[in-house]
């Protein structure tokens, strides 16, 4: 029967890729060993590691090689994404934001039609940095999914450019990045009429903008992630990264937001394999087992996430894609708690990472979580291993 590391192995050629070697090697040699100080809030993401994933490409696998990248299939990028969470969930968290920006300011913006937005001057401005990591960058946006009265609010200033107004909740990477893009509502409205603006703004106070203190979290304490107060804060005219129709943005990101997440899965593979690992040292085959049939079920789930994402336009099998995401969550949770089990006391200490991720799998429940995907997740915890 297969080891869990050889049911999860990536076809050859993606092994091989200089991408992946390169992922494999930070994660192993730097990024790993550093992921204890990560979750802690007293220590945290370390920059130099940030700078390292920088300087090796690996914030740009997909860009093209023109532009500081590797110009890298999907399946490659989704190799790095997996192995990156797999080593630290917090370096993860943090980097994973760096892609919204890139990608609003260069190329078509997937799922929204050309005729729905508008770029702003910051685009091409800080598109070559973006690309090639060179300018990284975070993000204050999850409150324009919320329904209802707008969070942050945008207003048209005399000459040009913006007055934004409001609290953005959640803000990861505070003084990590370079720049942080913004998001509010330009509609008195509800969130779903009207327009959204992005600005792209240095991640740095300034008048009408307070960071406050890092979020109290339960995991990635080490994220810098902060609440971000705008009081009538002045947005240039050159700081605008983007100005898209609120529906259509907003229609675009449930489709992102059904697929699973390749870090969810980079979490699932490194607690089987750490769940056999252990069950092997420890001589304990129940631990062996458990860890060989969930790891059927999650690489026989991953397979059909990774065609998914790769091989079926956006848009179609919207359903499917979230039932899968739910499933793969609450199998992510469930074999975290099996490794728990397996280490049994143990793994209740700090200094032990079965606890830590447990945790994160608790985190992929609630990133980016929408109302369909919340469904689906109960479903799954409801009716495990039904699909």
């Amino acid at each position: 029967m297969p080891t869990v590391e050889e049911l999860f192995a990536p076809p050859p050629e993606v092994a091989a890729h200089p991408a992946v070697t390169a992922m494999t090697r930070l994660c192993d040699d730097v990024i790993g060993p550093h992921a204890p100080a990560a979750d802690d809030p007293a220590r945290g993401v370390d920059p130099a590691h940030l700078r390292a994933l920088a300087a090796a490409g690996l914030l740009s696998v997909r860009v093209p090689v023109a532009e500081g990248g590797f110009g890298a299939t999907q399946r490659v990028d989704i190799e790095t994404v997996e192995l990156l969470a797999g080593a630290c969930g917090a370096t993860w968290f943090v980097v994973t934001q760096h892609r919204n920006p890139q990608g609003d300011s260069a190329g078509p913006i997937k799922g929204v039609p050309e005729h729905a937005y508008r770029r702003g001057p910051a685009a091409a401005r800080h598109r070559p940095g973006l690309a090639a990591g060179t300018t990284t960058a975070g993000i204050a946006i999850a409150h324009i999914r919320r329904p209802g009265t707008p969070a942050v609010r945008a207003d048209p200033a005399p000459g040009g450019g913006w007055r934004l107004t409001g609290t953005a909740d959640w803000c990861t990477g505070w003084g990590l990045t370079d720049m942080t893009m913004v998001a509010a509502h330009t509609s008195a409205g509800t969130t779903a009429s009207g327009r959204f603006v992005f600005a792209l703004v240095p991640t740095a106070q300034r008048p009408g903008l307070r960071a406050g203190p890092p979020q109290p979290l339960a995991v990635m304490g080490g994220t810098r992630t902060v609440a971000l107060q705008l009081d009538d804060m002045a947005v240039a005219p050159d700081e605008v990264l983007l100005d898209v129709d609120a529906q259509a943005w907003l229609a675009a990101d449930a489709v992102r937001t059904a697929d699973t997440r390749p870090a969810t899965l980079g979490l699932l593979r490194r607690v089987l394999v750490e769940l056999e690992r252990l069950g092997v040292q420890r001589d304990r085959p129940e631990a062996v087992d458990a860890a060989l049939q969930l790891g059927e079920r999650g690489a026989a789930l991953r397979a059909e996430a990774h065609a998914l994402l790769v091989d079926v336009p956006a848009g179609e099998r919207l359903r499917e894609r979230a039932q899968l995401r739910g499933e793969i969550a609450e199998l992510t949770v469930r074999s975290a708690n099996a490794l728990v089990a397996a280490r049994a006391g143990g793994a209740m200490l700090l200094s032990s990472p079965e606890q830590r991720w447990a945790r994160e799998a608790s985190f992929h429940l609630v990133q980016g979580q929408t109302e369909l995907l919340r469904r689906t997740q109960l479903a799954a915890f409801a009716h495990p291993g039904q699909h």
